[in-house]
Formats: C-alpha cells, sequence, structure tokens
C-alpha cells in the first residue's frame, strides 16, 4: 500500500505519514486507551483529541473493552485508578501502519533492500544485547509479482521472540518492560539492551524502501489474513536456536 505521506489526514492539520507512525506504534500494543495514546503519541499531533475520535469513527480501532489505568492526580499527588475503554488496531489500521509514502522504485533496488535485511536478521540473533530476535519473517505485497519492474516498497511482515537465553539473564520481563517504555519515549535503555522496537529499527536500518509489520500470534500478516493474503516466507529460524 502507498500513501501520500505529506496529505492532510481529514482535515486535523496532520500529515498521513504523521498519522502512519502512530499507527505503527499502537500495532504493538495489546490494546490502545485514550489516556495513554494523548501522553504518548497525541502530543506529537495537532488536534490529538479529534484525531483518535476520528481513527475509531473511521474503522482504524475498534472497541475491546474496559481496562483499569492509573492517572496522576495533580491535585491529591497520587495517582487514581480509573477504568477507560480501550480499543485495538484492525485491519484497515494495519494496512495504513504498514503504508508506503516512498516512490516506487525497480525490482533490483527491492531485491537488494531485501538481502540487506536478511543479513542483519543474521546479525541481531548472535547480538548479546538483543532481547528479541526474528523467528519469522514474511514477505508479501507488489514484490510477489514477477511481471513488476518497479515495486511500491518490499513489504514484510515479522515475528519477534525472545533471544533465549540472554532475555532470561539480563532480567527477564521486568527488564523488557523498562526497555520497551525507553523505547516507546525514543531513548535506548540505560542497560543498552535493544527490545522489540530497538531491534526493529535495526532490522529496518533507515531503509525507505523496506517496510516491516508486527506478525500476529495468529500468523496475520499486518493483520492480514494469511489464508487470503499472497505471501512468501524469506526466513525462518532454525528450531536449535
Amino acid at each position: 500500500m502507498n500513501i501520500d505521506g505529506q496529505a492532510e489526514f481529514e482535515h486535523t492539520g496532520n500529515t498521513y505519514l504523521r498519522i502512519r507512525d502512530c499507527l505503527q506504534v499502537m500495532s504493538k500494543q495489546s490494546y490502545v486507551e485514550k489516556d495513554w495514546y494523548e501522553r504518548v503519541l497525541g502530543k506529537d499531533l495537532e488536534n490529538s483529541s479529534t484525531v483518535f475520535d476520528i481513527l475509531i469513527a473511521q474503522g482504524y480501532l475498534e472497541p475491546q473493552g474496559p481496562v483499569p489505568v492509573d492517572v496522576w492526580n495533580r491535585e491529591t499527588r497520587r495517582h487514581d485508578r480509573i477504568i477507560l475503554p480501550s480499543y485495538h488496531p484492525t485491519s484497515k489500521a494495519y494496512a495504513l501502519a504498514n503504508a508506503s509514502a516512498a516512490k516506487p522504485v525497480h525490482r533490483a533496488t527491492a531485491d537488494k533492500a531485501l538481502a540487506g535485511f536478511l543479513e542483519r536478521v543474521e546479525q541481531a540473533a548472535t547480538d548479546p544485547m538483543n532481547l528479541y530476535v526474528v523467528d519469522r519473517a514474511v514477505l508479501f505485497g507488489s514484490m510477489l509479482d514477477p511481471q513488476r519492474q518497479r515495486v511500491s516498497d518490499v513489504d514484510l511482515a515479522v515475528k519477534l521472540v525472545p533471544n533465549e537465553p540472554v532475555y532470561e539473564s539480563a532480567g527477564g520481563h521486568q527488564l523488557a518492560g523498562s526497555v520497551l517504555l525507553a523505547e516507546l519515549n525514543g531513548s535506548r535503555h540505560s542497560s543498552g539492551y535493544r527490545g522489540e522496537i530497538g531491534v526493529t529499527k535495526f532490522l529496518k536500518s533507515r531503509s525507505p524502501v523496506l517496510s516491516l509489520a508486527a506478525m500476529s500470534e495468529d500468523g496475520a500478516l499486518a493483520g492480514l489474513p494469511p489464508e487470503t493474503t499472497a505471501h512468501r516466507v524469506v526466513y525462518e529460524r532454525s528450531r536449535e536456536q
């Protein structure tokens, strides 16, 4: 999927590129609630509350159920636990999150980008500072059509799993949570370890050609069902690792 990254998203004062980047972060969460969105993502958007409402109204987010959330009370100077509605990205959101704003490229350029990605997959598997490694990578989208000499981008769905025994020796879920919070705030954890976001950034390596999406537990490719989505497995981790 290609988008005009500089086009305005639904008259909100934000480009489609900024909304796409927000949905990429949302797609990595087990659920999304508005208070978290306002604190983490909305602070960088124009008309952030309106954007969230539009994402719901236009089917990018669907209700998932109420969740308990700790909200800072400035008057009492403590956290109050309240119940808020939560949401989950839909297949429409995953499609936009995985969209490319880059111009179409020659197949030779796309092939080179894919080869570079696969090299970094192998490098990531041996880096002792990575809490996660690639378990499976699947190619889908325009590159699957051998007749196309110009493709929109290299669409990849990537499944990350804990890098055992590095994950456990580093502190397991406790450290992984701390690393995730640091990466969500745009920084690297003081320990030097990379979490899922950090590993994904390494795999992408700032390539404008690569479009990486998370593969869900049920095997969905960027929110799209594999049963009806053409795809090809380009990497599968050895079960002996």
